[in-house]
């Protein structure tokens, strides 16, 4: 049983279903997942305890399906979160970029929020671009040394550098989520309106479980 006492960053690394639970909540777990449940629910505001740990519990139940990632050790995490995080994350820029500027083009004279919310978009796409890239020639080849038990000199340096930079990514997935209403188009949007919502929405889902597992698995498991 999961327990109010619980971080719960520790919990979503033992029960990845319960992610779900806490992003329907809007309980952070990533960036700010080293808290105890109970506090989240304090600092939160939007569920009672007892509800949201039935609802945690009943989560951890489900069978996890797929790969765990959590269980492999070092490089071969870091050579998972490159596949499934990285290359798709670059790709999915490519693909929505356009739909962002598109929409911002014909809808923001009238509704400028949408404007503001392709600066964002560009902001956070820059920011993303630049630190996986970073991480993929630079700072996970340090963390692949130190698993091997070579000398790193600037570990701790550069592992708090990767999580300020995941803060900021998820200030500015806070943004685009208060900027859309949380991901709600208005009843007149048009399809690429709603495409662009929902493809934002997903897009802050898939950077929270790559920041959750790189903060939460991945560093812990070097600076150990």
């Amino acid at each position: 049983m999961i327990q109010h006492t619980e971080k719960v960053a520790d919990v979503v690394t033992n029960y990845p279903k319960t992610a779900d639970v806490f992003r329907q909540y809007g309980i952070d777990f990533c960036c700010g997942g080293q808290i105890a449940i109970d506090k989240a629910v304090e600092n939160n505001k939007r569920v009672d305890l007892k509800t949201l740990l039935e609802a945690l519990n009943e989560a951890a139940q489900v069978p996890s399906s797929g790969m765990e990632p959590n269980f492999l050790n070092v490089p071969s995490l870091i050579q998972y979160i490159q596949s499934r995080y990285h290359e798709t994350l670059k790709e999915e820029f490519k693909q929505l970029t356009p739909y962002v500027t598109k929409l911002a083009r014909v809808h923001g004279p009238n509704h400028p929020y949408l404007q503001e919310l392709k600066t964002v978009y560009d902001s956070f796409k820059t920011a993303m671009l630049t630190h996986t890239d970073e991480e993929d020639h630079v700072s996970f080849p340090k963390l692949i040394q130190a698993h091997h038990g070579e000398t790193v000199e600037d570990l701790d340096a550069t592992i708090q550098s990767l999580v300020d930079d995941h803060t900021g990514a998820g200030n500015k997935l806070e943004q685009m989520r208060t900027l859309t209403n949380h991901f709600q188009p208005p009843l007149e949007a048009c399809g690429t309106w709603r495409l662009v919502y929902h493809r934002l929405e997903a897009l802050e889902k898939e950077t929270h479980q790559h920041v959750h597992l790189e903060n939460h698995v991945l560093f812990p498991k070097v600076t150990v």
